[in-house]
């Protein structure tokens, strides 16, 4: 049984060749990566095969956002993949949540591809308060509106969300410890927080309770990635 958190190293590269550099650097020491946005748009196809054959679990976060009928789409067609885990942004409703769930759900019962972890993004850890203010969103802090979003998402039947580990405790006592944590944002302690706000150290994130860390930088433009994702794994024992 794997040790919580587990550790996804976040792929954020433009190029296949940099990201399977970094995939063969830290060998055995990371078994899950994400892959975004970036990597995806510039060679999803070919870094996500070679992924499996190196037998690594992988995130799809391409953190869907549309109408119902379109995520509903695009989860099912991200399918053919056979990745381990795939988000939708929470503020798309729970209606939208509930479809894909079931639709999902459905597709894979039919053709006997294993379900994915399907996961909803709360508030992204590069926004704060300030972000919630001058959007009139009415939540009197990030927190309330992050557990609001979470209980949509159990509600709907998603497995669990994305949020900064500071939420965690909140989420994990209000809406079960078995339901998933997610959590970017996170930095070691001697490490720069970059564009992130809402951040803590792997340390913290694992008296938290949170089930996965996502890190990135701090690995991926170490000079020895592999050392250094197993110093952060170390840093949480």
């Amino acid at each position: 049984m794997s040790m919580k958190p587990e550790m996804i190293v976040a792929l954020d590269f433009d190029r296949a060749d940099a990201a399977k550099n970094i995939v063969d650097m830290t060998g055995d020491a990371v078994k899950w990566y994400k892959v975004g946005l970036e990597l995806f748009v510039a060679d999803g196809k070919n870094i996500i095969e070679y992924l499996k054959k190196k037998d690594k679990n992988i995130f799809l976060d391409l953190k869907f956002h549309d109408i119902q009928n379109t995520v509903v789409s695009a989860v099912l067609a991200s399918l053919q993949y056979e990745t381990d885990m795939v988000n939708m942004h929470t503020q798309g409703g729970g209606e939208m949540m509930a479809s894909v769930v079931e639709r999902v759900s459905e597709h894979c019962a039919k053709t006997n591809v294993r379900k994915p972890l399907l996961i909803g993004v709360t508030l992204l850890t590069s926004l704060d308060e300030k972000y919630m203010q001058s959007m009139k969103i009415g939540f009197q802090n990030s927190k309330d509106y992050v557990l609001h979003l979470a209980s949509l998402a159990k509600q709907s039947g998603l497995d669990g969300v994305v949020s900064s580990a500071k939420e965690t405790p909140f989420i994990k006592e209000t809406l079960g410890r078995n339901f998933i944590t997610v959590t970017p944002g996170i930095r070691p302690a001697e490490a720069s927080v970059d564009d992130q706000k809402r951040v803590v150290t792997p340390k913290d994130a694992k008296n938290m309770g949170t089930d996965y860390i996502v890190i990135g930088r701090p690995v991926t433009q170490a000079k020895d990635p592999a050392q250094a994702a197993l110093k952060i794994l170390e840093e949480m024992n």
